[in-house]
């Protein structure tokens, strides 16, 4: 066995290895995957602000990268601590309002459970009924019988638990690192990489950086507007815990497409058992955002950051659910970009192109590009205006 097949096995068992620890340890790294989804969307914005940070070494690029991370970890810290003080006082309204209409829901909710049992009474044979009885107690027997199995994996389970809670106490440092030190990392995954491979390798992985940066930043902007138009829809309806259920709906729209059937079910079920006059609007209200999410934005969105057309995004999404689930939903966009652009590279490379005439080729070269071209020519703009002159004096 030549010394490049065991520097090629040596490679295989290394990344095996990793995959298989991160399997292993998923529970506990959700966090982590948290800060990846955070970071990903944050990057653009500290790398045009460690530009502007007058220290041009290599030796210093940490030293940028760590002050403009800390830019961005004190204005959001003030908008945290604005928007906190623009929404507590309504969540406590909101909250203070539930609270002391509770009795009267919950008697509410009661009478209106009886109504549906005595409509089901009335309305469902007999026979019918005693099978669907039997159903349920087959039902909750099996419930029973899981909840006394996992009692024994208590312990497990709060071993997990802690874990996750320290990955989230720690999750703020590890992204000051992760920020800082995103091109330190490229740099030495670089040097580890064989040289005959090292090109292409690299190229391989901006690509699937932009790609997977671009999905984040756009799935995150689809929740925001959601959440927006959730919450501000269900309070001009006078639904309690508005702000909340907004809030609950922007987060849910993290997943494609189920997203939103997930966002609804807390406020549907809530509103039906205590209001039942607002159900109607409500249903009204979530169909028409899921309609317009799934059919407007999403495609506009999602298509402009994968650029992949607007339609092929909802066939994608389609037969990503249909072969592999919510994994699939989630996955589909991004890895049908990634796949698009490293088959062009690939068939580029095949065809006699050299690995940085292809990279040129891809769309994260041109995006990068793009990027580099405008962005001096848009703050010369602005700082021009702020000197009452024009972009050349």
């Amino acid at each position: 066995m030549t010394a490049v097949r065991w520097r090629v096995a040596l490679w295989l068992g290394a990344v095996g290895g990793v995959f298989m620890l991160v399997y292993i340890t998923r529970s506990a790294l959700l966090p982590f995957g948290v800060g990846v989804v955070i970071a990903f969307a944050l990057m653009p914005v500290v790398d045009r602000i460690a530009d502007l940070i007058p220290l041009r070494d290599k030796i210093r690029d940490a030293t940028r990268r760590g002050l403009a991370v800390m830019t961005i970890y004190v204005l959001g810290g003030v908008m945290v601590w604005y928007g906190f003080a623009l929404l507590v006082p309504v969540l406590v309204e909101q909250v203070s309002s539930f609270v002391s209409t509770l009795p009267e829901q919950l008697s509410a909710a009661r009478d209106l459970g009886n109504r549906w049992v005595d409509v089901y009474h009335e309305r469902v044979p007999l026979e019918l009924r005693t099978r669907i009885e039997e159903y349920g107690a087959n039902v909750g027997g099996a419930i029973a019988q899981a909840a006394s199995s996992s009692a024994s994996q208590a312990v497990s389970l709060v071993t997990g638990t802690l874990s996750v809670l320290f990955g989230y106490l720690v999750l703020p440092f590890w992204m000051f690192y992760a920020m800082r030190d995103r091109y330190a990392y490229a740099r030495s995954f670089k040097q580890a990489v064989p040289p005959a491979l090292r090109d292409d390798v690299i190229h391989a992985y901006w690509m699937t950086d932009h790609m997977v940066g671009r999905y984040i930043r756009g799935q995150l902007f689809l929740g925001l507007l959601v959440g927006i138009a959730v919450g501000g829809a269900l309070a001009v309806l006078g639904v309690p815990l508005s702000a909340g259920l907004g809030v609950w709906a922007g987060l849910t729209e993290l997943v494609p497409m189920i997203g939103p059937v997930l966002g609804a079910i807390p406020a549907l079920l809530w509103v039906a058992s205590t209001e039942p006059q607002l159900l109607l609007p409500v249903v009204a209200v979530y169909v028409v955002v899921q309609q317009i999410e799934n059919n407007f934005l999403v495609p506009r969105i999602q298509g402009e950051a994968t650029d992949i057309p607007a339609g092929a995004v909802i066939v994608l999404l389609v037969v990503g659910g249909t072969a592999f689930g919510l994994i699939g939903l989630i996955v589909a966009l991004p890895a049908s970009a990634i796949l698009r652009e490293l088959f062009w590279y690939i068939d580029h490379r095949l065809n006699g192109a050299t690995p940085a005439e292809a990279f040129a080729e891809s769309r994260a070269a041109q995006s990068r590009n793009a990027e580099a071209s405008i962005s001096p020519s848009l703050i010369a703009t602005i700082l021009a205006r702020l000197r009452g002159g024009t972009p050349d004096s």
